[in-house]
């Protein structure tokens, strides 16, 4: 460069090369030391000029004059011209190229899912059937109710129509669950609940698929829909009891009466033995369970104070014909009566059981003493009680068998055969001492 540059400076006498001249000499010079795309670095465009005026370096790398020299003269022609003396502009490296305007790529749109489709819903009144043709799927039916008691009890009848299982919640309108029930049950359902107040009961297939009917039915412990008073000769021994219809569906029917404190009753029907697949359950007062029905000849205490309640309900919620009995066996009445005699082979009473039935027969003793007793048909069994309800003696300890005081007692006889109804003779002693 420095040769290039003596040799500009010593022609000033003979051509005067403006100083602009120059300074484009020595800018179009630089790239000469790197040839080709390297020397406008990685990312420009080489300079026009550049490339035009470039020459073969020497092994040493020097730059021949000649470049810079025919460099110096093209600036200097454009000068004296009249023209710019900077080098001509690069030519774009995207010229020629067509704009077109930038495509976005667009994302997958999902569909919001809709939430599953409940056809069934709404408020529950106690003591009516609820009819819902259709749930599906992941369905859930929203139903509510509410209780003016508080601590109350609710039975709940639940049919499944066709198609799936069913699970149903019950909540309280704060949030907190009182019980989660299924639809098959074999004793009334029961849901305890808490405060007064408003219950949401869900609907929901038990596997969140298939689909299927239901029918729904709830009524309240503490404040029934309607309660029934019973007869007074429901519970005598010799009653044909009070019948009706329980309508398919529905949760349970309810009935009230009173009798003494401590009274011992037998819940004669519906009995779970006598094939109508109907249940019964006694509360108190104060609305505690006593007693419910069971498979055989147990018996019922009044415990606590009435007035008393019964429920009845069936255990598929079928439409069914009912029947109650609920003969009393302390101070019993409509019994047959019997006479003791001093002979055991001689019958002083006979009648006939029906599958799952009691037969109630009493006798009065002027003194204390063991008894006999003798009922000539092994397949039924019975039992022995004072007046007041109270158990002395059965067939499986006749050795104990003895009166207490003189005064009426009563027998209980039992037919636990469910396939025929059968004949039978009583005989019993007179006591001894």
């Amino acid at each position: 460069m420095r040769t290039a540059l003596s040799a500009c400076l010593g022609n000033r006498s003979s051509r005067r090369v403006p100083r602009l001249a120059l300074a484009a000499a020595a800018v179009l010079t630089a790239p000469a030391f790197l040839v080709g795309p390297s020397a406008a670095g990685p990312s420009a465009t080489t300079p026009a000029a550049a490339v035009t005026g470039s020459s073969t370096t020497t092994s040493t790398g020097a730059v021949s004059s000649t470049s810079v020299r025919a460099g110096v003269v093209d600036a200097d022609a454009r000068a004296a011209a009249g023209g710019d003396a900077s080098p001509p502009p690069a030519e774009s490296a995207t010229a020629g190229l067509t704009t077109e305007q930038t495509r976005t790529r667009s994302g997958t749109i999902t569909p919001a899912q809709r939430p599953p489709r409940s056809f069934c819903g709404g408020a529950l009144a106690f003591g009516t059937v609820n009819n819902c043709g259709l749930i599906i799927g992941q369905a859930e039916d929203t139903w509510t109710f509410t209780t003016t008691a508080d601590s109350d009890v609710l039975y709940v009848q639940v049919v499944e129509m066709s198609g799936v299982s069913l699970s149903i919640r019950v909540k309280h309108q704060e949030g907190w669950t009182a019980c989660e029930i299924s639809a098959y049950h074999e004793y009334l359902e029961q849901c305890r609940l808490g405060p007064a107040g408003t219950y949401t009961l869900t609907v929901r297939t038990a596997s969140g698929s298939g689909k299927g009917g239901y029918t729904l039915s709830i009524e309240s412990r503490r404040t029934p829909s309607a309660c029934e008073r019973l007869p007074e000769d429901v519970f005598s021994w010799a009653s044909a009891g009070v019948g009706g219809t329980l309508p398919a569906g529905l949760a349970a029917r309810c009935f009230t009466f009173d009798q003494p404190t401590d009274s011992k009753l037998f819940i004669a029907e519906p009995h779970l033995r006598d094939l109508t697949y109907l249940h019964a359950e006694i509360t108190d007062a104060r609305h505690q369970e006593l007693c419910q029905t069971h498979y055989a000849d147990f018996d019922c205490t009044l415990s606590s104070a009435g007035p008393y309640r019964i429920f009845i309900d069936h255990i598929d919620g079928k439409a069914t014909a009912y029947n109650l009995r609920l003969p009393r066996i302390s101070q019993p009445v409509g019994c047959s009566a019997l006479s003791p005699t001093g002979d055991l082979g001689k019958a002083v009473g006979q009648g006939r059981l029906e599958p799952y039935r009691r037969a109630c027969h009493s006798f009065a003793s002027a003194t204390a003493g063991q008894v006999q007793i003798l009922v000539d048909q092994q397949a039924l069994s019975w039992k022995l009680y004072d007046n007041a309800g109270g158990y002395i003696c059965n067939q499986s300890s006749v050795q104990y068998c003895v009166l207490p005081a003189a005064g009426s007692y009563t027998l209980l006889v039992w037919n636990g055969n469910q396939y025929k109804a059968l004949d039978y003779q009583v005989a019993v002693t007179a006591p001894t001492t």
